[in-house]
């Protein structure tokens, strides 16, 4: 649980404009992407291996129209997946991102600083 805004909130809000783009962190295969997520909104879902581990990154508050990537699709680090919104259950613009190693939610910023640089 990090906390804010709400008790079990598991990500990190990147607050950023409307329509600001938003990229892959990593190699890796879409696994989720729709306009209808629980809270999330329009989101985008994609399986990583980093370092040998399994690891998923979740892409959410997207904007309606703006999601890049379908479910199968294979994308490279920084490939252009979908822009900043306030879909779902979001207050003001922003970028929800989750990350998931071996299932379980860790820290992203920390994480990402540690692993993908």
């Amino acid at each position: 649980n990090f906390g804010a805004p709400y008790a079990g909130h598991k990500g990190t809000d990147y607050m950023a404009n409307r329509g600001t783009p938003i990229y892959a962190i990593a190699d890796g295969v879409v696994v989720a992407s729709t306009d209808y997520g629980p809270g999330w909104g329009v989101y985008v879902k994609i399986a990583h291996n980093i370092g040998g581990k399994s690891v998923t990154s979740l892409y959410a508050h997207m904007g309606y129209g703006t999601r890049r990537v379908s479910v199968g699709q294979s994308v490279s680090a920084g490939q252009l997946i979908g822009q900043v919104s306030d879909t779902g259950r979001a207050y003001g613009t922003h970028l929800h991102l989750e990350i998931y190693v071996g299932g379980s939610w860790v820290y992203p910023e920390s994480w990402l600083v540690a692993n993908v640089g």
